[in-house]
């Protein structure tokens, strides 16, 4: 078992990885809705597509680790 400051120390690179993919996934997502009406002609470019997509990916895998450092947390199993 980790000690509780490697615990902690995952804790903080877990919510700093989540909120880099978040900003991410939040980036994708704007790129591609300023591609419609009445910026764009509403035909967002495959690669934004694409980047959105791996960015939604990325953030729910980062967002996973968050969530079952919380469920760790909450059934005692963390310091």
């Amino acid at each position: 078992m980790a000690t509780a400051a490697e615990q902690r120390a995952e804790e903080q690179q877990a919510i700093e990885d989540e909120r880099r993919s978040f900003e991410r996934r939040q980036r994708a997502f704007l790129t591609v809705t300023k591609q419609f009406a009445p910026y764009g002609n509403g035909t967002p470019l495959d690669a934004d597509l694409q980047e959105l997509d791996a960015a939604d990916a990325d953030w729910k895998a980062k967002n996973a680790i968050v969530e079952r450092i919380a469920e760790e947390i909450r059934n005692g199993k963390r310091r």
